[in-house]
């Protein structure tokens, strides 16, 4: 039987990008020289990365054309690629088992930032870094990166950004693609480079500022204390407030709102997902403060609420406090931002607010469609009306997300009872929402100053695949998993 899809085309693309992957490991070997640290495991994990994917494209072929069905395969295969050799490290350094290396290494490049890792102020620095750069590497995407800089992805790079960006639609913002993965790839960086000074300023290490500059633009939240950002100053918390909500922003529309900074208020304010971002934003802060304030000073309570709201609803997941020691009500509320996500192009997880506000707009249409059955009610986000369609799709994604959350729930109860562990419904739950909202910590045994360490290696793995599914935002993944996308 001939297949429909070009494998051989599709793995030489993952040889292409492997090399790059391996040059990532020189940062954390120049880490280690500085600070005495054994340098070969970088230098070892260099060369497997590198000679794995020279010896895919002896096994492979270039394709002629990289169509969408490729897409799907080179995107979704090279995350478990990725993860794979980002492992690497973590076994050759004897912090962790491979399967353990596995889960860390693929809620770093996804950005989940669940962490198996005890004891984070005794790791290697080399090691904590490699850990903040894989979020930092995955939080804009390794595709998106390619497709900057290697002149293979100038013609053709679509198909693969708009399988590995997070969100509805990928937005041109010049005529050529590259020019746009070029153009995001410079906002991200450039509002990094802001951050690591800013970060600086309010006291922190160069070290500490940059592993945490590498974690919030890209919504990770992997740190170097076991107290998250609990560990560090009020003043330093409230400095990375901005930054978080900024990495849980539409990058267009901020390259947009750069371009022209006179306007930068006003195109920002003019799209209505950043205004709904914002008051939802605005909204859960307030309820949450009202709530903590009994507990915390003014001031005090002001900041965790405002802290873990920003924190959770873009799925960075650092804690300012044990968010885990608070009431029922405050819980629920964070529970239910782990389900909204970040603005569509963001480096946020989850369902999307635009998917969400949309979804409350079809509602609303439905609602009075029973007044006015014969009525034509155009949706619309902004000025732009959305097709029929897309309002299908969004639809779709919602209802196959909260699927996967209930069948994923399900599995790691049925593993967990398998080996005899007596889990609360919430913990497991939550660890699952986690996972595959790619929000990181959850509640009670995988709460804000615990780990996944404790689970056994069948849950880690399903939590893990998980994560590969919400940060690809399933459909890329499902659909290798069909007979029509072989057969045609």
């Amino acid at each position: 039987m001939r297949l429909a899809v070009d494998v051989r085309s599709g793995l030489h693309l993952i040889a292409v990008l492997l090399p790059w992957l391996g040059l990532a490991f020189l940062v954390p070997l120049l880490a280690a020289l500085l600070y005495g640290e054994a340098i070969w495991p970088w230098g070892a994990s260099l060369a497997l990365t590198v000679g794995l994917g020279g010896l895919l494209r002896l096994l492979t072929r270039e394709g002629r054309e990289l169509r969408t069905r490729e897409a799907f395969l080179v995107v979704s295969v090279s995350w478990l690629v990725l993860a794979a050799v980002g492992a690497l490290p973590y076994v050759l350094l004897g912090a962790l088992r491979p399967v353990d290396a596995f889960f860390e290494s693929m809620s770093g490049f996804t950005t989940t930032g669940a962490t198996v890792l005890s004891d984070l102020e005794g790791q290697p620095r080399s090691l904590l870094l490699w850990r903040a750069m894989s979020q930092w590497l995955g939080g804009m995407g390794i595709i998106v990166l390619a497709i900057a800089v290697l002149p293979r992805l100038a013609v053709g790079g679509r198909p693969l950004m708009e399988a590995e960006l997070p969100g509805p639609e990928v937005e041109r913002l010049t005529p050529r693609i590259r020019e746009t993965a070029r153009a995001l790839w410079k906002v991200y960086a450039g509002l990094s480079a802001a951050e690591l000074g800013v970060l600086m300023l309010t006291g922190l290490s160069f070290y500490e500022a940059l592993t945490h500059t590498f974690t919030t633009l890209s919504t990770g939240g992997f740190g170097t204390r076991s107290e998250s950002l609990g560990a560090f100053s009020p003043l330093t918390q409230w400095a990375v407030i901005p930054f978080i909500l900024l990495g849980g922003t539409n990058f267009a529309l901020l390259y947009r709102a750069l371009r022209r900074p006179r306007r930068l208020g006003a195109t920002l304010w003019g799209d209505e997902e950043f205004r709904f971002y914002v008051a939802v934003f605005g909204t859960v802060t307030l309820l949450l403060f009202l709530d903590l304030v009994r507990l915390y000073p003014v001031e005090e309570a002001l900041r965790h609420s405002a802290f873990q709201v920003a924190s959770l609803m873009t799925t960075t997941g650092y804690a300012s406090a044990d968010f885990d020691e608070w009431d029922s009500a405050a819980k629920l509320l964070l529970l239910a931002l782990m389900f909204l996500g970040g603005s569509a192009g963001s480096t946020g997880g989850s369902i999307k607010l635009v998917r969400t506000l949309l979804i409350f707009k079809l509602l609303l249409r439905e609602v009075r469609r029973v007044l006015h059955p014969q009525a034509v009610l155009p949706i619309r986000l902004g000025s732009r009306v959305i097709g029929e369609e897309a309002l299908r799709g969004v639809t779709a994604f919602a209802i196959l997300y909260v699927t996967l959350f209930a069948l994923g729930s399900i599995l790691l109860m049925l593993d967990l009872e398998r080996h005899d562990l007596d889990v609360p419904v919430l913990d497991a739950v939550s660890a699952v929402a986690a996972s595959l909202g790619n929000v990181g910590p959850g509640f009670g045994l995988v709460g804000p100053m615990a780990s996944y360490a404790w689970l056994p290696d069948s849950s880690k793995l399903l939590l893990a695949f998980l994560m590969w599914l919400g940060r690809l935002e399933i459909f890329p993944v499902l659909v290798l998993l069909t007979r029509d996308y072989w057969r045609g």
